[in-house]
């Protein structure tokens, strides 16, 4: 009989042996998940940090340079603590009237890359709504979310500001 009891003795240190290999195992594969969704985590939101440091925004008015403009100027920069943006890689949309808004080559001066807290005059080649009528100029950089200004020229429009 005694040898009997301390059989049953053996057989449950094994079996918490196994329940203790078994619980490690576990808690590992446990960590290492969420480690890997701790890391995937921290990559999203890099990468949101990013695109909403990113953007570029207008910095003052819009200057058309007569009553149906030709050319439409404006300045734009990127925030300070944002992400340096090649103006090479900008699209402006622009759209008068019904028409759908067209891409439209733009001058940004002599600056390829602008850095956060500057800004730089940007010209574009334009044909202008006319007093009264209304355009839309998309502003889309190539990380970041886009601009889109909306106006409408006064009816006694020739040259200057656009509000």
């Amino acid at each position: 009989m005694k040898k009997d009891a301390a059989f049953s003795g053996l057989e449950a240190a094994i079996v918490l042996i196994a329940f203790v290999v078994v619980a490690a195992v576990f808690s590992y594969v446990m960590l290492g998940a969420g480690f890997f969704a701790t890391q995937k985590a921290q990559e999203v939101t890099y990468s949101g940090m990013k695109q909403t440091t990113s953007n570029l925004v207008l910095d003052g008015y819009l200057y058309g340079d007569q009553a149906t403009f030709t050319a439409l100027t404006f300045f734009v920069k990127v925030p300070e603590g944002g992400e340096p943006i090649d103006l090479a890689r900008v699209d402006y949309l622009y759209g008068n009237g019904n028409i759908v808004p067209v891409k439209v080559p733009a001058n940004p001066g002599n600056v390829n890359m602008l850095q956060p807290g500057t800004r730089t005059k940007v010209v574009l080649t334009t044909t202008g709504p006319g007093a009264g009528n209304k355009f839309t100029l998309e502003i889309k950089p190539p990380i970041g979310s886009p601009s889109l200004l909306v106006r409408t020229l006064a009816s006694g429009y020739a040259g200057g500001v656009i509000y």
